[in-house]
């Protein structure tokens, strides 16, 4: 070995003891201060419990290891490359550690050489990967900027500290293969872009004193590096902290049905407060998505609320109850102090009641999080303590609130006049029938009592009629299903509305449920069985599809006409059911689908969901004319929903831009208007026994 790599042993033993105390002293306050934000999400309401292990090892590796979600946009592939050059290079910071106390020390002594030279290749070509990837990222954060980028300090920092790793890395590696030389451990023809640093540091004819130097400044510059990058990224609270807490996140992601939130036992006597005021109010899972933001500005990026100018940042909530879960946590759980009286608290102070009440829930942030934060559940139970505790919510709200426990719709009107649609149609009701049909149509308040979706109603009733589909309704025993009341986040109404109708359903031996509207398909299918009210429920998009497909109905030649599509948030996203309402348009001959901009997952909000179609939107643009200009865009000649509250908005939006040329229509109605009607099929066939 070249003699200058050989010290006294006092020298050597100094060498060591400053890097036992670099490593372990760093690493110890690294590790003290994630004890300490680990603590204060324990603070959080909840137990851990870990059900569904295997689907959650399977998560895992979708989505940590394959980096599923964050590759679904194209800066994604960034971000993939540079995850997968740390995992990598991890190695070889590990070996740089060992080789500290042992300078000779190389794993090929474990793996072999061949395998040992192919790891080498792997970390040096990941090495060079990942710093033209930093590059990338900085040049679209700080240069092309897209508009959700957020151009911050932090990130500065961040991509300096990954860029100061590499090319340490490149330098100490480059210089000891001209310095060893023939001494070299490896075969440096392995490492090409060590090598060809190698060669630039050859050219510019530094002395093996200069190449000496250079070799222990970048080794020990990596390792400082690394320190205090491990303590910059709990220290600092920001973007990086998703290395502490997505992983963890992603593991205990929220399971079972997607997009029913969280239930309150509202028989629980010994509850003295409902929904969230403070952080501790959250549970711990909602606090540790906190840790996993990545600020990567998907969320704001897809939110219907922040992009028509309202108060709302999705992505800035998560941000604001990290630095609140922190502030407080340090004075209460870590100094044991006593907050002041006027200490502010989270709703209403950190977080403004503009913000909440601005949210549509319509799940892009959740859907589009890399991380899988669940904005949506925080900002619900932050406005239940809003609804339960404080009764603070807007004249139009309680206006609302009251038609729902006088009369069980939102408009308000008697529930006598539910099946006044149905008059003349030879439809019955369940409480007519002494043996069950195959089906219950749940109509829902919308499909009752509005006199535009009573026209879909109407139509989706004659396809059924015309498929020969057993089928009844429950006319004025019917009631709301309590949607709009939990996502404005009055869970007790919604518990009342819900507990009765599951109480009528299971009376009549329900089994098997279609409805046209997708927040009643939704609460009944995923939020229902919360209550003990289990039911196999379709939406009518799908039903539709399916009797198309199985011939059961048939429809002629429309006129030729241009029908944009749009996603309901409440059947697309939190149903995943993007195909068959697309399956229901092309089955039409004549139907020229079209697709905005913004379709599918990446769907734009009618701005009805939430609970916002009895609010009113005071500030920005209005949610519905946003989305109503992005249709008609596409210049189409009809614009296609499946929900009443996207009719209700889009008729509003096109009557706003003064567009009376464009049609609106729902799939029932247009399958309706060009059904070959070839039988009248008796509405109750095949009837099984009732239940007893």
């Amino acid at each position: 070995m070249e003699p200058l790599l050989v010290s006294s042993a006092a020298h050597e033993w100094i060498r060591r003891g400053l890097i036992l105390l670099l490593i372990v002293g760093g690493f110890g306050m690294a590790a003290r201060t994630v004890y300490w934000l680990l603590r204060y999400v324990a603070w959080g309401q909840g137990d851990l419990k870990i059900n569904d292990v295997p689907e959650r090892i399977k998560g895992f590796v979708t989505f940590v290891i394959g980096q599923r979600r964050v590759i679904r946009e194209p800066a994604g592939m960034v971000h993939l490359f540079i995850f997968w050059g740390f995992i990598v290079l991890q190695v070889e910071t590990v070996e740089y550690m060992i080789r500290a106390f042992h300078s000779g020390f190389h794993f090929s002594a474990f793996i072999g050489e061949p395998a040992y030279n192919f790891a080498l290749f792997l970390q040096d070509v990941f090495g060079f990967v990942v710093f033209v990837a930093i590059c990338i990222a900085a040049v679209r954060r700080f240069i092309i900027r897209p508009k959700h980028s957020i151009a911050s300090a932090d990130a500065a920092a961040v991509l300096g500290f990954i860029a100061a790793l590499m090319v340490t890395k490149f330098l100490a590696n480059g210089a000891e293969i001209n310095y060893l030389g023939e001494y070299l451990a490896h075969d440096a023809s392995w490492t090409p872009f060590a090598l060809a640093t190698a060669k630039a540091m050859e050219a510019m004819g530094l002395s093996t004193v200069a190449l000496f130097w250079t070799y222990h400044v970048a080794y020990w510059a990596h390792l400082a590096t690394v320190v205090v990058f491990s303590n910059y990224i709990p220290l600092s609270l920001g973007k990086d902290m998703h290395l502490i807490g997505a992983m963890p996140n992603i593991f205990f992601k929220k399971h079972g049905p997607k997009g029913a939130l969280n239930p309150i036992d509202m028989e629980d006597e010994s509850l003295e407060s409902f929904g969230a005021k403070e952080v501790e109010d959250l549970s711990w899972k909602q606090l540790l998505d906190t840790y996993a933001c990545t600020e990567c500005g998907r969320c704001e990026h897809y939110c219907p609320a922040f992009n028509t100018g309202k108060a709302l940042n999705p992505m800035m909530v998560v941000q604001k109850i990290k630095y609140a879960l922190k502030e407080k946590g340090e004075l209460v759980l870590r100094k044991g102090e006593e907050l002041p009286e006027d200490y502010p608290s989270m709703v209403g102070n950190v977080i403004t009641k503009e913000e909440l009440w601005a949210c549509t829930t319509c799940g892009a942030c959740v859907d589009n999080c890399p991380v899988f934060i669940e904005h949506v559940d925080s900002i619900v139970d932050m406005r239940r303590y809003l609804a339960l505790m404080e009764a603070d919510f807007s004249p139009e709200v309680s206006r609302t609130f009251r038609n729902m426990e006088q009369n069980s719709n939102p408009w308000g009107v008697s529930s006598s006049y539910r099946a006044d649609w149905a008059d003349g149609l030879d439809i019955p009701l369940m409480s007519e029938l002494t043996q069950a049909p195959e089906y219950l149509f749940w109509v829902g308040c919308a499909g009752s009592f509005d006199d535009r979706q009573q026209k879909v109603t109407k139509s989706f009733a004659k396809i059924l009629k015309e498929a020969g589909v057993s089928f009844a309704i429950l006319g004025s025993e019917e009631g709301c299903t309590g949607d709009p009341a939990r996502r404005i986040g009055n869970e007790y109404l919604y518990w009342m509305l819900a507990t009765q109708n599951i109480e009528t359903l299971n009376g009549y031996g329900v089994t098997k449920i279609v409805t046209t509207c997708p927040h009643c398909f939704h609460t009944i299918g995923k939020e229902y069985p919360q209550l003990g009210g289990n039911y196999d429920i379709i939406h009518h998009s799908s039903f539709l599809a399916d009797l198309l497909d199985t011939g059961l109905i048939k429809v002629k030649r429309s006129a030729k006409q241009k029908i944009t599509y749009h996603d309901s948030c409440y059947i697309g996203r939190w149903n995943n059911s993007y195909d068959n309402p697309r399956r229901v348009l092309d089955a039409i001959p004549g139907v020229e689908r079209q697709e905005m901009e913004l379709n599918k997952r990446q769907s734009f909000c009618c701005g009805a969901g939430g609970g916002r179609m009895w609010m009113e939107e005071d500030f920005g643009k209005r949610i519905n004319v946003e989305r109503t200009d992005q249709a008609l865009a596409t210049d189409p000649d009809a614009i296609a929903v499946n929900c009443p509250f996207c009719l209700t908005m889009f008729d509003d939006g096109v009557k706003h831009r003064g567009a009376n040329n464009v049609r609106l229509v729902d799939l029932a109605e247009l399958v309706a208007e060009n059904l070959v009607e070839v039988r009248n099929v008796p509405v109750v066939e095949e009837a099984v026994p009732a239940a007893e």
